[in-house]
């Protein structure tokens, strides 16, 4: 029976991945690897390509971020993976920080019809955790809640006293006006663990330095 391996590659820090993840990507012949952009790069193909096997299969498929051609480009993608595991084929499908956080493997669960395949999820490093550790900044103590969200939801922060805020880019200011008029203090991390790396604690070099690889760590005074 053909197994599909949905495989977190953490933030993007090769010396992050587990050593199960590694082992599969080394034996598999299949290697799907999503890309925002049509044609774009991929940092998750980035963070394993040493592991892939050079006859190995890479597929990138383009999964947009939003917008009407989503769905659309969601069920083609998933209909191109049944079609290999159909086959009998192990398929690979790469993502980075954790498979089942703000990740569009959940998509293709979604969207694939289970019959005559199995599916395996290897957890990868998230990227709030990441970014807590290269900033030596906690998360949560003690017995405290963490809220993890997407900046576009501030209206469900209710009071919470710790936060990670995923999503940030191009709406960065929104997210320090509420931060700033609710009592918070905060960190913003990029390109955690990868070349580019910043750890930033004021809002006008935050406002400066905008990435799309980035969060932000904040915590109620």
């Amino acid at each position: 029976m053909a197994k599909l391996y949905g495989i977190g590659v953490g933030p993007g820090d090769t010396e992050l991945l587990t050593l199960k993840a590694v082992r599969i990507i080394q034996n598999s012949n299949i290697i799907v690897v999503p890309s925002a952009k049509n044609g774009g790069k991929s940092i998750a193909y980035d963070t394993v390509k040493e592991f892939i096997k050079k006859d190995a299969e890479v597929l990138v498929m383009h999964f947009p971020m939003g917008g009407p051609e989503q769905e659309i480009k969601i069920r083609e993608n998933a209909k191109e993976v049944e079609k290999k595991l159909s086959m009998g084929q192990d398929v690979v499908f790469l993502t980075i920080g954790d498979p089942f956080i703000f990740s569009t493997y959940i998509y293709l669960l979604q969207n694939l019809k289970y019959d005559g395949f199995e599916v395996e999820t290897i957890p990868g490093i998230t990227s709030f955790c990441a970014c807590a550790s290269v900033a030596n900044e906690h998360l949560v103590i003690g017995d405290e809640p963490l809220l993890v969200l997407p900046a576009t939801r501030l209206d469900t922060v209710k009071g919470q006293k710790n936060l990670a805020i995923m999503k940030v880019y191009k709406i960065e200011e929104e997210v320090l006006d509420f931060l700033d008029s609710n009592g918070y203090e905060y960190v913003y991390i990029k390109k955690a663990g990868r070349e580019g790396q910043e750890i930033i604690r004021n809002r006008e070099d935050i406002l400066k330095s905008r990435e799309y690889m980035s969060l932000i760590i904040a915590h109620k005074k």
